[in-house]
């Protein structure tokens, strides 16, 4: 995102950080019950700390202390249900089970029988998905609006109750930082380390952070200063740089400006090279081995960039393109043939646009009041956040993305915070204290990127997602394992 800086501070910081990288584990609520037609038997507390097991031949198995749940869908009509691990039972078993997942919002409604105790047979399966787009804005825009069609992005009941299931890394330009903080608003990670600097180390005003593939790294791109380095995660080092320091180029070693730098599942690394109007790829031996663009000639013709501010990776191994200059959004491949473009509506400078679930575009409008919206491949607008009220309105956005749940996460950079709303445009979660900068602990000044990281829910926030209620045996059957 090509931004005049509030308040860089010099070119140079501290380094190394602290705890190993927790490891990524899918999250996932279960909702589970059988529709059972059998007798009554006593009543039944579960224990309080259900795990999954085994996921294996048709058997989903979900252990207790002294229970084990079976779900058996190995007999047809049955059907499968894959669960994920860190799950956990809540719920009343007189009901149908109902499996939420976080990951991709989909809400998945099993009917069938019980077999036994703790058995329960899945014949129906019923996936829920499309719901009614809207506008999240306590001040409608102009932009003409939609009707609702199933291929907008679905928001997720537990969205309200779990608004950021994981954890924000978030590149804290003008704090010279990066740091990844967790649902609980802890900084869990933090680099450089502020106990142990290393002022050998070049690193100030990260203008966005982005884990790689695997979670391991973080790469971050310094845009005023001309550099992209490459941080691992568990020893707080940078490992690899591209650029040199303080120094604007456009050959195959240099770049002016980069933003949104990205670690292909290749090995290459690719960057928005702004001010050089081309998308750079660049090899592990730290050279441009390939390029989308002509270098310098920012145009607004075939083959050609305009200022690209923002690059995001597709999941067909296209690259989402951002420019800036012309207000277009383009799909293209790594050798530079775009699949398809659009002309962003309404928004004078879009800002890093990302992916969403449902295929469509959300983009920031780095604006004065701002806005986040969400675009179809079409150019219509099929949902936005564009609170105008003073005390509302947003002040420069540069990044939004979609979370897991549905919810939207973004940056509204000069009003020093990272926010996270629903899809009904309310705010459930903030880092940072709107409008005031500030380093300590609860402070942002001016943060331009961030990125997301699923980790489990602990057991301790289940109640308050869901309470747990007493749950009645079906049948007196026992399944014998």
């Amino acid at each position: 995102m090509l931004r005049p800086p509030r308040n860089h501070p010099s070119n140079s910081s501290p380094l190394l950080p602290c705890s190993p990288a927790p490891l990524l584990v899918a999250i996932m609520l279960i909702v589970l019950g059988a529709n059972a037609a059998c007798q009554a038997a006593p009543t039944f507390t579960p224990a309080p700390t259900p795990r999954l097991t085994t996921v294996e031949g048709g058997i989903a198995e979900i252990k207790f202390d002294e229970r084990v749940i079976v779900l058996d869908q190995r007999a047809a009509p049955y059907y499968t249900i894959k669960l994920d691990e860190d799950t956990a039972l809540v719920g009343n078993n007189q009901q149908p089970i109902s499996l939420l997942d976080l990951r991709n919002g989909d809400i998945v409604r099993a009917e069938g029988q019980t077999a036994g105790r703790d058995a329960f047979l899945a014949m129906k399966l019923t996936q829920v998905r499309a719901t009614p787009r809207g506008i999240a804005s306590p001040t409608p825009s102009i932009a003409p609006q939609v009707a609702p069609t199933p291929s907008s992005t679905p928001p997720v009941p537990a969205g309200e109750r779990i608004p950021l299931p994981g954890a924000l890394l978030i590149a804290d330009t003008a704090n010279n930082r990066v740091i990844e903080v967790n649902a609980d608003k802890k900084i869990v990670w933090e680099f450089p380390v502020p106990a142990s600097p290393n002022l050998d180390v070049k690193f100030a005003a990260p203008g966005d952070a982005f884990f790689t593939p695997g979670l391991k790294s973080i790469i971050v791109s310094s845009e005023p200063y001309h550099q992209i380095a490459e941080i691992d995660y568990a020893t707080r080092k940078i490992v690899w740089t591209f650029g040199e320091w303080g120094v604007a180029g456009s050959d195959g070693t240099h770049v002016n400006t980069p933003d949104s730098a990205r670690r292909l599942p290749d090995g290459r690394t690719v960057v928005a090279d702004v001010r050089n109007c081309r998308i750079a790829i660049i090899s592990p031996a730290k050279k441009i081995a390939a390029q989308i663009g002509k270098t310098g000639q920012c145009k607004n013709e075939t083959g050609l960039l305009a200022k690209p501010n923002g690059v995001a990776l597709l999941p067909n191994g296209n690259l989402l393109v951002t420019e800036a200059t012309n207000r277009r959004i383009s799909e293209v491949d790594l050798q530079g043939k775009v699949a398809r473009a659009i002309t962003l509506p309404v928004v004078a400078y879009p800002s890093d646009a990302q992916p969403t679930r449902a295929g469509n575009i959300l983009v920031a409008a780095y604006e004065k009041p701002g806005r986040i919206i969400e675009v179809d491949w079409s150019g219509q607008i099929v949902w936005e956040y564009f609170p105008k009220a003073e005390a509302e309105r947003l002040d420069r956005p540069s990044i939004a993305i979609e979370l897991p749940n549905g919810n939207i996460a973004f940056s509204d950079d000069y009003n020093d915070r990272v926010v996270v709303v629903n899809r009904a445009g309310k705010i459930l979660w903030q880092y940072g204290v709107t409008g005031v900068a500030g380093k300590a602990p609860g402070y942002l000044n001016t943060p331009n990127g961030i990125d997301f990281r699923a980790i489990p829910i602990p057991v301790a926030t289940l109640p308050a997602v869901a309470p747990t209620r007493t749950a009645t045996p079906v049948a007196t059957e026992t399944r014998i394992r």
